[in-house]
């Protein structure tokens, strides 16, 4: 395997040229790799199969960015963190191998080829099962589990850089990665536009990430799995999945559902969960059907006593905001209690 090179400098970025003719072709060098041939393209740039041709043919995923700033950006971030990305032994992230420029200005890496796949965020990932899809969101809880452990976490997420090698396998390019703990780059980091919508509302602001910036992203890529694009958010600006995307499940999945993904994308920090791991952890009690940390009820405020004034029907002025609050936490326990019914009928506390 050839040593890992990055470049840390660029020419200034070339005007992409999206034709035919701006791409490159098979038989074509960029270095030691020689195109196989062109694969897919996705959002963050065009990926080649390409082979070594001095390491016994060894095959390699090329990706050329097409805009020549955001790779840029990247290979520049990654030169930084390349001895801490190096150290990184993980099945699911891929750590790339070279990098470099091509002819016509635009930045590109390499990474080792892994199999036979595909963008995460494709047509054959839609066309599974919605609990299949979203069980795809585990492995990498538990890869960025182990990049904890390493000092890393998820910077930035490009879904462009995931890929699905068929089944539940993905595989993860280390180029979101960033130290764990790091304080906010001055002056504040340039997001790739393909990476912008997963990138919680604190870091906008300019803030550090974080586990629980971190958290927020996957909560909003389990939302794209589930839609099959990018979730919009409703009329009180609550990025939620679409109702039509949930149709195939019951009110009470739907409603544990949705709970999950609403703390995982809270707007404080403090109300997500804490990392990966505990999203996961309900993630998998979600898909088995159990409760998770997300289904909590505070109990219903006392109603008002009955000596106050009386309006309209007779019922006291102040107990009358209550009464579609009671009737909320009524459905909320019929609802809870027809999916304890159809599993074994485990209630989370009320109380």
């Amino acid at each position: 395997m050839p040593a890992a090179r990055f470049s840390a400098s660029f020419p200034a970025p070339a005007r992409v040229d999206s034709s035919p003719a701006g791409q490159l072709v098979a038989g074509e060098r960029l270095g030691v790799w020689r195109v196989v041939q062109a694969l897919h393209s996705a959002d963050t740039g065009r990926w080649y199969r390409v082979e070594h041709q001095r390491a016994g043919q060894q095959a390699g995923a090329l990706l050329v960015y097409h805009r020549a700033e955001d790779g840029q950006a990247m290979l520049l971030r990654l030169a930084e963190q390349v001895s801490q990305t190096a150290e990184l032994c993980h099945p699911v992230i891929a750590v790339p191998l070279d990098s470099g420029v091509t002819p016509a200005g635009q930045p590109y890496l390499v990474m080792a080829w892994p199999e036979e796949g595909e963008p995460l965020l494709g047509p054959a990932t839609y066309a599974m099962p919605l609990r299949q899809r979203l069980a795809l969101l585990l492995p990498l809880c538990d890869a960025l589990q182990a990049a904890h452990e390493q000092g890393l976490l998820l910077r930035e997420l490009d879904p462009g850089l995931l890929w699905r090698l068929g089944g539940e396998r993905l595989r993860l390019l280390s180029l979101g990665l960033a130290e764990l703990g790091a304080a906010p780059e001055t002056p504040r980091p340039r997001y790739t536009p393909a990476a912008l919508p997963f990138v919680a509302p604190e870091l906008r602001d300019g803030g550090a990430a974080s586990l629980a910036s971190e958290s927020w992203a996957l909560g909003l890529l389990a939302c794209w799995l589930i839609n099959g694009r990018q979730p919009r958010p409703d009329s009180n600006g609550v990025v939620r999945p679409s109702a039509s995307a949930l149709a195939s499940l019951g009110t009470a999945e739907r409603f544990s559902l949705e709970a999950l993904l609403l703390k995982a994308m809270a707007d404080e920090p403090a109300l997500r969960h804490p990392s990966a791991r505990e999203l996961g952890e309900d993630l998998r009690a979600w898909l088995a059907g159990r409760n998770h940390s997300a289904l909590s009820l505070a109990p219903m405020p006392e109603p008002a006593p009955p000596s106050l004034p009386k309006t309209g029907a007779g019922a006291p002025a102040s107990r009358r905001p209550w009464r579609g609050l009671a009737l909320t936490g009524g459905l909320v326990l019929l609802t809870l209690g027809a999916w304890a019914a159809a599993h074994q009928g485990v209630l989370p506390p009320l109380f």
